[in-house]
């Protein structure tokens, strides 16, 4: 692993637990970073909602359903695959 994927590594898992919703820009950045190479680090980025799930709506389009989730906070969750 080259320093510069070690020191990503690192601060992704910093990340680990916070909200979505309220990371910085700094962290967002991270956070994109790393999910676009996540499989190549061997460990994933899984993101849990709290929104309850009657109230998404049956029959919506996912980009309805993710918009809706943005009201009700978004755990980061960090697995090693």
């Amino acid at each position: 692993m080259s320093p510069e994927d070690k020191k990503l590594l690192d601060q992704v898992l910093t990340l680990e637990g916070k909200d979505l919703t309220r990371l910085t820009a700094a962290e967002k950045m991270i956070f994109d970073k790393f999910k676009a190479r996540e499989h190549t680090f061997g460990v994933s980025i899984d993101v849990a909602t709290e929104a309850p799930i009657g109230d998404l709506g049956q029959g919506t389009s996912e980009y309805d359903i993710n918009e809706q989730e943005k009201n009700y906070p978004r755990e980061i969750i960090i697995k090693q695959d």
